[in-house]
């Protein structure tokens, strides 16, 4: 790898993982993972039932307005980590093409 193609994936990396920390911490709340095989249109659907009173919260302590703020949370932090590994696994793969292409 020539050492300007080390130089840009360096900058291009620091810009990344400054881009995503400073996403991280602008993170205030933690909320649960979404269930694996569970689509974001499904989880938006869910959420505008609860959000009509068309569905219920099927746990007694949580009502159905709270549960809606969850999900929304859930959906949010699902879609930050989404973007973030997609960052990561396309700078993965500007660093493959440069490293075979300078060899």
């Amino acid at each position: 790898m020539r050492e300007t193609h080390r130089e840009i994936i360096s900058d291009e990396t620091g810009r990344r993982l400054e881009s995503m920390l400073r996403r991280f911490a602008g993170v205030t709340r933690l909320y649960p993972r979404l269930a694996p095989g569970v689509t974001h249109a499904e989880v938006r659907r869910t959420i505008n039932r609860l959000r009509s009173g068309a569905a219920h919260s099927l746990e007694p302590d949580i009502p159905s307005d709270v549960l809606a703020d969850i999900l929304e949370g859930s959906l949010a932090q699902d879609m930050l980590i989404r973007e973030v590994v997609a960052e990561m696994d396309e700078m993965r793969e500007i660093e493959r093409r440069l490293g075979r292409r300078s060899r």
